[in-house]
């Protein structure tokens, strides 16, 4: 493999590592919302309301692009809509009746099932290296969790996450020929300037006058929320996808519990254990696996 080829999966990787981190941000920042009075569907409201401007500019900067590609439209609108909106409002539901550490132990079963049916559609074996590098990713996100490998919660609410994982990972089998055909910018604006139109929808289930009432700290949970798990994350995910492919980017996006275990020692001055060590190491060098041809 040429030394180009490897800068080019490495980027992509990064961009694959940046999404990751960016998500793994989004059950905490939800759970605080709800905390304090907050509810799924007026969270997803506010959630794209802040994120919309910015999605409509680069698509307004885009526009000659999207009027290029004008035929792939209806296809960037289905996607959006089970990628960035029935996914999401699936993982909102979901958290109201389960813990945030069932919803990342159900949630990181997408790559799996990322590889499963990308073989199953190309009816193809993965290969040795795409199966192992899984494993070995799987095996560090056990050892990360050791006390968190119990699904609490409703029947209900983990059914609802097994189906979040499922339409994430139908996203992201489904933006790769989309992106390669339209070029990642003009893609994820538009998927995403559909998916906060959808969102509005939610109006009929959520008294407008609710949204104008909670409390400043939600308001500045749901902008975190629109900008740093859902703009950033987007953008990076889509151009991961582009450059790696599907499989590698679903794979690496399960470095999620990393980042939070990371991010635990650091600002909360939580211990590492020995499991925690042994986890990094393992997805890590899994991660590290996806990099070579």
């Amino acid at each position: 493999m040429s030394s180009q080829t490897e800068t080019h999966i490495r980027n992509g990787l990064l961009l694959a590592l940046l999404a990751s981190f960016m998500f793994s941000l989004k059950p905490i920042i939800i759970k605080e919302a709800y905390a304090l009075g907050a509810n799924s569907e007026s969270l997803m409201i506010l959630r794209m309301w802040f994120a919309f401007p910015f999605y409509l500019a680069m698509l307004f900067i885009q526009r000659k692009a999207l009027y290029e590609n004008i035929r792939y439209l209806p296809a960037v609108i289905a996607v959006g809509f089970v990628g960035y909106f029935l996914s999401s409002y699936l993982d909102l539901l979901a958290l109201e009746t389960i813990s945030a550490q069932a919803e990342r132990i159900i949630l990181y079963a997408y790559p799996s099932l990322v590889v499963l049916i990308k073989s199953v559609y190309d009816k193809k074996i993965p290969s040795k290296k795409m199966i192992l590098a899984l494993l070995i990713v799987y095996s560090g996100i056990l050892f990360l969790l050791p006390g968190e490998l119990n699904l609490t919660g409703s029947t209900m609410g983990i059914f609802l996450m097994l189906t979040c994982a499922l339409t994430f990972a139908s996203y992201v089998l489904l933006s790769k020929p989309l992106i390669a055909q339209m070029g990642m910018g003009v893609f994820t604006s538009t998927a995403m300037v559909a998916s906060c139109v959808f969102t509005q929808f939610h109006f009929i289930k959520v008294d407008v006058q609710q949204l104008f009432e909670f409390s400043n700290t939600i308001y500045i949970l749901a902008l975190a929320l629109a900008f740093f798990s859902t703009v950033i994350p987007s953008y990076a995910m889509s151009a991961a996808i582009g450059m790696i492919g599907s499989e590698r980017a679903a794979i690496t996006g399960t470095t999620g519990p990393v980042f939070t275990v990371i991010l635990a020692a650091v600002i909360l001055g939580e211990t590492i254990s020995i499991f925690h060590v042994v986890g990094l190491s393992l997805v890590v060098i899994g991660v590290l696996l996806l990099s070579k041809k």
